[in-house]
């Protein structure tokens, strides 16, 4: 059983909206939306979102913490 105050690692997920297929959430398969990102993040995660038009609506199923946030980022 893990402690409490062991952090899980820290997992990074990508987005692209002009990819044909949606992917796994890696960089060499990324998501199409947004929300499928937000759906798998936990505390502490990293977002990275191509540049693009996103029209969703997103809702996370997860929150973070003050110590350990989700990151939404856009990326270059």
């Amino acid at each position: 059983m893990k402690n409490q105050n062991e952090r899980r690692k820290t997992l990074k997920y990508y987005v692209d909206q002009s990819v044909r297929i949606a992917g796994d959430g890696s960089q060499a398969r990324p998501f199409k939306s947004i929300q499928a990102a937000a759906e798998r993040a936990k505390a502490g995660d990293i977002i990275d979102i191509a540049p693009g038009i996103y029209r969703e609506y997103v809702n996370p199923q997860h929150g973070g913490t003050e110590d350990s946030p989700i990151v939404y980022r856009g990326s270059v």
